[in-house]
Order: structure tokens, then sequence, then C-alpha cells
């Protein structure tokens, strides 16, 4: 089998990830609109998530998740975006949160994935808020902005600037996982695009984190950390991540380059007369785009064969040029996305400035969704200019 076609099975039970991601696209499909309004995933889309296998995907084996190579989780995020761009966004966060509990002390992943391997954890990696080091663990504050999918999981993934017990002292930054029912949600999640992530404000108050839900950012990030774990979870997380909204951005541009591609020929010039299909203005614009969209499905292959080959390799963490090589990928082909998308609907005609327009949706879901900090495309062509004529990266670059 080919990393395209490859099943795992659990409990005897054989689970294809591409046929799970497929069978839920019409529920997907027939809830987008709702969502949108409601600002948050309905209850039939996060239904379908959870009980589609999806979710498990990258949950350890102990806890029967499927500890699958990540290319199945980035191409299920592409496919599941041609149904509703935000279920696609909230299943690459929540899974991207999976691939790094996977990496916490045993007694954290029992409570987070024991009782439920098809968890949804939302949360934000950025180190927002602020935690300080007590007795047994960690005391945090602060407000983190755009916690996708906060509405749909237990548990909470929260990055965090450390300080020492007493004074100002700071120590390196520390991720947390937390009980959502500690955190106060605030819906400030009023945006251009992807509104149905419901990527709202999480605020907390003298929060108590202990020790064992807690770990260094640096080491977990780049997988070097102390203790036990497959080689899954090894791999660097800014990769890992970058190469999963990558996947999605992908999967929302083809959504919305077909529904160009299927108005335009109809589309009749209402003051020249003749096709629109027939202008070749629209038809350069169009071919360029399209080409666009297949370089930035290249560069998406190939970070899931780096991240794959260097999992089945098990020689981690991954070297640094391969990391940068990875995040260089997804930034690129993000930023080729979005020039395709902004491309084609300055010539999608003004109907598609309408609300309730699939291509304005489009247009909105794409340049929101390229605006993550972690596909900075200007940052991460500084890093790889900078590596490429022999200087060292920016630190906290890769």
């Amino acid at each position: 089998m080919t990393l395209h076609q490859t099943q795992t099975t659990i409990d005897s039970n054989p689970f294809d990830p591409a046929s799970a991601a497929r069978s839920i696209l019409p529920v997907l499909q027939a809830e987008s609109a709702q969502s949108e309004m409601d600002r948050r995933l309905v209850p039939p889309v996060v239904s379908a998530l959870r009980n589609s296998g999806l979710s498990r995907m990258l949950v350890p084996k102990r806890f029967n998740g499927y500890e699958l190579p990540p290319s199945h989780h980035i191409r299920s995020c592409t496919t599941l975006a041609h149904g509703c761009s935000a279920a696609s966004w909230v299943h690459m966060v929540c899974g991207a949160h999976s691939f790094v509990v996977g990496r916490y002390p045993e007694k954290c992943q029992e409570e987070v994935f024991g009782g439920n391997p098809d968890v949804l954890i939302p949360g934000t990696l950025a180190p927002q808020g602020k935690a300080r080091k007590v007795p047994g663990g960690w005391l945090i504050n602060g407000r983190w902005q755009f916690g996708s999918g906060v509405d749909h999981g237990p548990w909470l993934l929260l990055g965090a600037r450390a300080f020492a017990e007493t004074g100002d002292d700071p120590l390196p930054p520390v991720h947390v996982v937390v009980p959502k029912s500690d955190i106060v949600v605030d819906d400030t999640w009023f945006t251009l695009g992807l509104r149905a992530t419901g990527s709202k404000d999480l605020i907390a108050s003298d929060v108590f984190v202990p020790d064992y839900r807690a770990m260094a950012t640096l080491e977990l990030f780049r997988g070097d950390f102390a203790g036990d774990a497959g080689p899954l979870y090894r791999l660097p997380v800014t990769g890992g991540l970058s190469s999963m909204l990558a996947a999605t951005v992908l999967g929302i541009s083809q959504r919305g380059m077909e529904k160009f591609v299927d108005v335009t020929r109809v589309r009749d010039d209402v003051y020249a007369g003749g096709s629109k299909a027939a202008k070749v203005g629209i038809q350069l614009r169009l071919a360029e785009s399209l080409g666009e969209l297949e370089i930035a499905e290249t560069l998406i292959d190939k970070n899931c064969d780096l991240l794959d080959s260097a999992m089945a390799e098990n020689e981690l963490p991954v070297a640094i040029e391969d990391a940068a090589q990875i995040r260089w990928n997804a930034a690129y082909s993000v930023e080729l996305c979005r020039r395709a998308t902004d491309r084609i609907y300055a010539v999608a005609g003004a109907h598609a400035t309408y609300n309730d327009s699939l291509l304005q949706r489009w247009y909105r879901d794409v340049n929101t969704a390229s605006h993550h900090a972690i596909v900075d495309f200007d940052g991460i062509s500084e890093t790889r200019g900078r590596m490429k004529l022999g200087l060292a990266p920016a630190p906290g670059s890769i």
C-alpha cells in the first residue's frame, strides 16, 4: 500500500482515513451554512467528526487511538475543507493538539484520552498568558485569543510565558493542559472569515495546573523532551501544525476554485454579451491560479513524505534543515493559495459579493486562514533566505 492508501486496524476493525473523511462530507456540506450563522460548528458536524474515527488518528494506541503517520491527518484536512472550511479547521487544530498531548506524562494522557479517544482538544499554542511556578505545578493567568473549537472539547491546550515563583524572573515558556471548566470563554469571535470555527477568547484567573499537565515548550515542540513516546510524538510540532493548516487552506481553495469554474462556465457578460468563459483574461487568470494550487498540493505532499519518513526512520528530532524545509513548504503553499484566490475572486463578478455566495466565503476563509502566525510568509521567507546564505535562523523561527 502507498502512503495514500494505508489502513490501520484497532480491535480488528479496519480504519481507512481517506474513506472516513469522504463519508462525512455530505453532513458537513448540508450544515455548513447553519454553522456559519451560529459562528460555531453545529452538533451534527461535531458528531460526524467524532464518530468517523478521524479525531483519534493522532491519539496514542494505548488509549485506543490509531497513532497514524501525520500524512493521514494532513490529507484529511484537505478533504474535509471541500465540505466545510470551519469543520476542517477545527479538525485540524484539535488533531494537532492530540499530536502535542501525546507527548505529555502518562497521567495527563490518561485524564485526556482515557475516557474518550475521540476527544476534541481545542486551545491555542501561542504563549499569550502567564504561568507562575508554584509548589507542585503552575498558576496561570491571562487571556488567550483564537481558541478554535472551544465549544466542543472538555480539555484545552494553552501556551504561556513562564515566571519564577517570586519576582518577575522569566523562565522558559510552558504549555499546559487544563479542563475547560477552569476557564472562562469570552465570545469575541466576530470576524471576516472562518466564522464557524468559534475561535473565542479564553480567560484564566489563578488556575492551578499540576506539573504533570505542563511541559517546557522548546523541548515539547522539538520532540527531544525526556520520557517515553513513540516516533510520531518526536516530530516537530511547528512543522506538523503548519502542514496541517496548509492542507486545510488548500482544500478551501480547491473547493472555491471548483465553484468558480462551475459558475463561470454558464455565466454571461451582461454588458458586452457573450460568455464569460470565452474571455481570454479569465482563462489566463484561471490557468495561473490552477497551477499555483497544483504546486501548493505538491509542496504539502512533500511535507507528508518528509514527516512520514522521519517517523518511520525514527532518527529524531528532525534535523534543523529538514524542519526549516517543512515550514517553508507549508508557508509557501498557503501563500500560493492566497494569491490564486485573490486573482480569481477579482473576476468572480458582483454576485460573489453576497453573504450567501460560496465564492465570497471562499475568499474570506482563505484570507483569514493565511493570517495564522505559523505560516507567516515574510518570517519564513527570511528564515529560508538566512539559512541559504549560511546564517543561523532567527531564534524561535523554526
